[in-house]
């Protein structure tokens, strides 16, 4: 059937040439009645001939399109029918493997803008719910401070807890602000050699301030390594970690900071002996805005593992953790590069 329409231009050219020899020898060579008849009668019987195939190749187009139309419909349906057999190597065949190809990309963007559909709405939830509380308590102070029979005394705690407040607040929107550059890539990181001890020591210089306020001893016990990473955001990371060591120790406690190499991967552990993390807590930590059962009263909005997660993976690393009422232990496993 596929060669119908070859088959048919041939026939529709024979028809011409017949037709017209058949004119030139009714009208110019002399020949008997029955011969002229019988020339006639053969002529017809081929125009027949070719009416017939046309009727059954336009038959075929009609079938073909028939079948096609209820494939497309099916696809459209979300239903995965094949009608044209895979075994034939046919036009309509790969037609139908490629409109089954194209159905199954379709399906999986379709779950993918679901599931950022989903991120999204939980993000606006999540951001909601926890500028809510500041934005909340730094209303209700404001008010208070109209307030003009208020001591000079109340005034300064009102003023105070209202600088808190903004603090907490300006906090909250630098890390979602760092969280949706990294997730939505308008910034990449960009590894370079680097030395992992100064990134480290840029780290610990953040936290000293906190650290120094509990008496907190800090024990940076590694050697110099260079690596392939992005210095200031792998710098964010280790400080996510290393605050946290800091305001979970209780005062007069160690962090401990150590670095192990392996053949693919350079281990740094930071080590704190403080309250630990409850074991059906370790699994959730590193999600967006999660806060344990003993971070109440501790200052955070539950995003530093999250980006400090974010960055490992980003860089081809990974952070696990180890946690028990003794303490717990960070490991984060930075990839150790070859230069090209």
């Amino acid at each position: 059937m596929k060669h119908f329409k070859y088959i048919r231009k041939i026939l529709i050219i024979l028809e011409v040439m017949i037709a017209i020899a058949l004119a030139i020898v009714l009208c110019f060579i002399p020949m008997d009645i029955f011969v002229k008849a019988g020339l006639l009668v053969g002529v017809a019987i081929f125009f027949l001939i070719f009416y017939l195939l046309d009727h059954l190749h336009n038959r075929y187009l009609d079938d073909m399109l028939e079948e096609l139309t209820f494939l497309i419909e099916e696809l459209v349906g979300k239903q995965e029918v094949k009608v044209f057999s895979e075994l034939e190597d046919t036009l309509l065949s790969r037609l139908q493997h490629q409109l089954l190809k194209l159905r199954s990309i379709l399906i999986t963007q379709n779950q993918l803008l679901d599931r950022e559909k989903k991120q999204i709405k939980a993000l606006i939830s999540d951001i909601s719910h926890q500028i809510k509380t500041p934005v909340a308590s730094a209303n209700t102070f404001v008010q208070l401070l109209n307030d003009d029979t208020l001591s000079e005394e109340e005034r300064k705690e009102y003023i105070a807890i209202l600088q808190l407040s903004l603090e907490k607040l300006t906090f909250l929107v630098n890390s979602l602000v760092k969280m949706s550059r990294l997730e939505s890539g308008i910034i990449s990181l960009k590894p370079e050699k680097n030395s992992l001890n100064d990134i480290i020591l840029q780290a610990v210089k953040s936290v000293y301030s906190k650290a120094k306020a509990k008496d907190i001893t800090i024990v940076f016990d590694c050697e110099q390594d260079y690596i392939y990473l992005d210095f200031n955001w792998t710098a964010e990371a280790i400080t996510n970690v290393l605050d946290n060591a800091v305001k979970y120790t209780q005062n007069g406690g160690t962090v401990r900071l150590n670095m192990t190499e392996y053949a693919s991967y350079l281990r740094l552990d930071i080590i704190d002996n403080g309250i630990g993390i409850p074991e059906e807590e370790q699994a959730q930590i590193f999600n967006r805005f999660y806060r344990g059962k003993y971070s109440t009263g501790v200052d955070g909005v539950g995003i530093g593992l999250y980006l400090t997660r974010d960055i490992m993976t980003k860089q081809k690393g990974y952070i696990k953790v180890i946690s028990n009422d003794t303490g717990t232990t960070f490991s984060l496993f930075f990839r150790l590069y070859v230069e090209e």
